[in-house]
């Protein structure tokens, strides 16, 4: 097994793969963009009761539960012509058909309206992106074969992808002060996203290929689903880092959803979230770094830096809630750990996936990667559940010019107090992430 991943640190990635291996990931990152902004149109266009809507996304992600599970066993015990991860790429094209439909949703009963909502939200969180985050690292795993390549791989690609995101964020607010109130606003709003996207979405697709690793196959296809699972819970680096993936995401998906409420009621304006995404444009650049602080301070350090800034930004966004300058900075700088996380993921999952390899004499890719996206999904649903709830029991009420100060409260709470408090809690989880110097071990 160590002949194994010697072979594979042993080759080296082309220049050009950087830029192609990052379209598919932009297609994915403006996706989320857009995604972020279901609750708000569930309220304010579709009408829908905000703790009813929190609710109905949680329960869709609990269908992810048993779709991750699947969706890893099935990568690792299949493989197409095309590969193993590769193959999956595809699922972009409905993805984006899918997200216009929910941002399409027909004039129905409430209840008519709720379920269908249901229903596409879960094709889009179940099958699409669940498979896709799944199979992302696999295909990574398989076309990328150095630790070091694939440091910088993602480092350079995450500021590609966090520069047109920001672009795509930035232009979003925009678009819904000039379209959202309008009949099919919504669905205009989504096609000027879904079309270029979808095109740029399967580049990645028809230019790289998978490097075949026999070892590996011949260890992976020998495994039943109970030895799979069995052999994996023994691997507690991927536990942790699941669970930083899980608030990762959670932070991410409530300075989205909130973002849009704080700047329409606590700032008044909700034109000026698009500086958001202008400020963004130099936050990327800081993921350049990665490669050159991995050798000085190592990979976690420089995720532990990213969440310390994070945290102290939110503390000063508590204390000047309406000071637009400051509160526009510290949005910026609390992104920067949340987002070296999600960006850099599949770089540490690998780094779990391989430990599992040296230390059990198995690879077990598929359900690492389920499980990684399982706790992005669930992060993401608890957060939406939460936001409702609070809010809800604040009572805000959808479609009013006028909130009450329970309401407003919330909003701010949600925007500046929660966001500090979870990344407390990565930082601590961290701690004990000490895969590196583990794998530093079997490896010599």
């Amino acid at each position: 097994m160590e002949k194994t991943i010697s072979a594979k640190m042993s080759k080296s990635m082309p220049n050009w793969y950087i830029p192609a291996w990052s379209t598919r990931a932009v297609s994915i990152a403006v996706s989320m963009i857009i995604l972020n902004q279901i609750t708000f149109y569930s309220t304010e266009v579709l009408g829908l009761n905000i703790a009813v809507v929190g609710t109905v996304f949680l329960v869709a992600k609990i269908f992810d539960a048993m779709a991750d599970l699947f969706v890893g066993y099935m990568i690792d015990k299949v493989n197409f012509k095309g590969g193993k991860g590769r193959p999956y790429e595809l699922l972009v094209v409905p993805l984006w058909i899918l997200i216009v439909m929910f941002f399409s949703t027909p004039n129905m009963g409430q209840t008519s309206t709720l379920i269908y909502i249901f229903i596409v939200y879960t094709l889009i969180t179940s099958i699409c992106q669940t498979t896709l985050q799944a199979s992302e690292t696999v295909f990574l795993g398989r076309a990328i074969v150095k630790d070091s390549d694939r440091g910088k791989l993602l480092a350079i690609s995450g500021v590609i992808v966090m520069l047109l995101a920001a672009v795509a964020s930035m232009l979003l607010p925009n678009l819904m002060v000039a379209f959202g109130n309008e009949p099919g606003g919504w669905t205009k709003i989504s096609l000027i996203y879904a079309i270029p996207m979808m095109l740029l979405g399967v580049i990645r697709y028809f230019t790289i290929r998978e490097v075949k690793v026999e070892p590996e196959e011949a260890s992976i296809q020998q495994l039943s689903l109970k030895e799979s699972i069995k052999l994996f819970s023994k691997n507690k680096y991927i536990f942790i880092l699941s669970s930083v993936i899980m608030l990762a995401n959670a932070i991410q998906n409530i300075m989205a959803m909130v973002g849009t409420y704080y700047f329409t009621y606590i700032l008044g304006n909700l034109g000026l979230m698009g500086l958001i995404g202008l400020l963004g444009l130099a936050g990327p650049f800081i993921l350049l770094l990665f490669p050159i602080v991995t050798k000085k301070v190592g990979a976690v350090n420089f995720i532990r830096i990213g969440l310390a800034v994070s945290l102290i930004a939110s503390g000063i966004r508590f204390f000047f809630p309406t000071n637009v300058p400051i509160v526009l900075l510290t949005v910026m700088f609390t992104g920067i750990g949340a987002s070296g996380v999600t960006m850099l993921n599949h770089y540490f999952i690998l780094q779990c996936i391989d430990y599992g390899e040296l230390k059990f004499g198995k690879r077990i890719e598929g359900l690492a990667a389920a499980l990684n996206s399982f706790t992005a999904n669930l992060g993401q649903g608890v957060s939406a559940a939460v936001i409702g709830v609070m809010m809800g029991i604040a009572g805000y009420m959808q479609s009013s010019a006028v909130q009450t100060d329970a309401a407003l409260f919330s909003i701010k709470g949600l925007y500046t107090i929660l966001p500090g408090v979870i990344c407390l809690i990565m930082l601590i989880l961290l701690h004990f992430f000490d895969v590196e110097k583990q794998l530093d071990k079997l490896r010599n």
